[in-house]
């Protein structure tokens, strides 16, 4: 695996283990339904959270939070309104956005965006 294949993975493990420590209880990774792909559902307190991963090695191109549209915000609303009938979670839904940036020789730096957006 190349290092531009590995910063995905490397910051979703990254966002899992933040997710942890913060008292998230994580239920599912990478969840998929139809085109939509979930990277994280965990649920902290009375949400469910469904969280969207996005990692880069250079804020060249912008943040990587903007890169989340409105396509992508339909599909994961339907994966997560998917997962909820599935394990039959009644708890409200929060949308949450974990960036993790891998500048060049520095420690990764991770933001979250709580409650990023609404479906």
């Amino acid at each position: 695996m190349s290092d531009l294949e590995s910063i995905g993975p490397r910051g979703e493990a990254i966002a899992i283990r933040y997710l942890n420590q913060i008292g998230c209880r994580i239920l599912a990774r990478n969840f998929r339904h139809r085109k939509g792909e979930i990277d994280i559902i965990a649920i902290e307190g009375a949400f469910l959270i469904i969280v969207e991963v996005k990692s880069r090695s250079t804020l060249s191109h912008g943040d990587p939070e903007t890169a989340i549209d409105c396509k992508k915000i339909e599909l994961l609303s339907m994966a997560a309104g998917f997962f909820q009938e599935l394990h039959n979670i009644r708890l409200e839904i929060r949308f949450d956005i974990i960036t993790v940036h891998f500048p060049k020789n520095k420690k990764a730096r991770l933001a979250h965006f709580r409650d990023a957006f609404h479906a």
